[in-house]
């Protein structure tokens, strides 16, 4: 019997090693490594990373290791995602909590989870994500979930030592098949093996652990961005400063930008800077380049310092916004 051809398995499991943090995010999958194209600087200087992915009977798992805690937004949608940290002694920022040790965090479905490392701190991880379904039938298992809306929201979970051991412990297992025999994740049989395996010993952690009691100041902070985002939406060519930010939401500045690091991982001044650049890009891709002018749409959004806009723009985009405007010349 011939064996399966290499791009089947290739579709399934993948092993790579990186010195690029933009790649390393790429193939983590709907996950991108922060708002500046090289978070650590020099195209990703002295880092380097290992992961190992596959995809089996309804999961995808994901283990990995930063040699450097790279910052790293993760916009899943309609998946459960859980992640903990495989190594002890590190910590990991998650939406306004510390993923460390015996902790497990659940992601809120289908929103924006911002994470980070303090400066210099490696991060290794194991991440598991699967359907709504596949979880659905285990929610009178768990604790602090309703029935019939199974993890509707983040929770940090507190583990047992023992169940996390194992669980860390077979996900590095996994890490070495498909880095050694990645053949056995295309065999339906142990593949299934593995997938109940994992699974099992997920709800183990979950099921006789605890859930942490949120802080009080988390969701007024979400509720804090979820109107800031909306005033930057609606009305970004206003909130041109922080001042004029903290009036349409109505916080003082160091809560605004307290909840915003939380939540967005960067200063609530960046974030409407960055908005501003979409919408600049925008304007410049629908623009007819014979009759726009670069600096009034500068200008229009709050960009006065042209220098200082082409040089964000570029670091932002790649290119300069006057290639941005000729691709509609041709």
């Amino acid at each position: 019997m011939s064996p399966a051809p290499r791009t089947e398995t290739a579709s399934r499991s993948y092993f790579g090693t990186f010195s690029d943090p933009d790649a390393m995010a790429s193939a983590i999958g709907g996950i991108n490594s922060g708002s500046s194209p090289n978070p650590l600087g020099g195209n990703g200087r002295n880092f380097h990373a290992m992961l190992a992915r596959a995809v089996f009977d309804g999961l995808n798992i994901g283990i990995g290791k930063f040699a450097r805690g790279i910052p790293q937004t993760a916009a899943i949608p309609n998946v459960h995602t859980f992640m903990f940290a495989t190594e002890p002694g590190i910590v990991r920022q998650v939406s306004g909590r510390k993923l460390f040790g015996r902790r497990i965090f659940h992601f809120r479905p289908d929103e924006r989870t911002v994470t980070g490392s303090p400066a210099g701190m490696p991060w290794a991880f194991g991440i598991i994500a699967m359907p709504f379904d596949l979880l659905a039938g285990h929610a009178p298992d768990l604790i602090g979930v309703d029935h019939g809306v199974p993890l509707d929201d983040d929770r940090m979970f507190h583990a047992p030592e023992a169940a996390l051991a194992r669980l860390t412990g077979l996900m590095a297992d996994i890490a070495n098949v498909i880095r050694d025999t990645p053949w056995i994740v295309e065999a339906p049989h142990p593949a299934r093996a593995l997938s109940g395996a994992i699974l099992d010993s997920l709800l183990a952690c979950l099921a006789h652990g605890r859930v942490s009691a949120d802080r009080a100041a988390l969701g007024r902070h979400r509720d804090i961005v979820a109107r800031f985002e909306r005033a930057v939406e609606e009305r970004p060519e206003e909130m041109l400063s922080l001042g004029a930010i903290c009036a349409a939401v109505g916080v003082p500045q160091r809560t605004l930008n307290l909840a915003c690091q939380e939540f967005l991982g960067e200063s609530a001044m960046h974030y409407a800077r960055n908005r501003r650049l979409d919408r600049v890009r925008a304007t410049l891709l629908a623009s007819d380049p014979a009759s726009t002018l670069i600096t009034g749409v500068a200008m229009h959004y709050g960009f006065w310092e042209l220098g200082r806009f082409a040089q964000a723009y570029r670091l932002r985009f790649g290119e300069r916004p006057s290639d941005t405007l000729r691709r509609n010349a041709h």
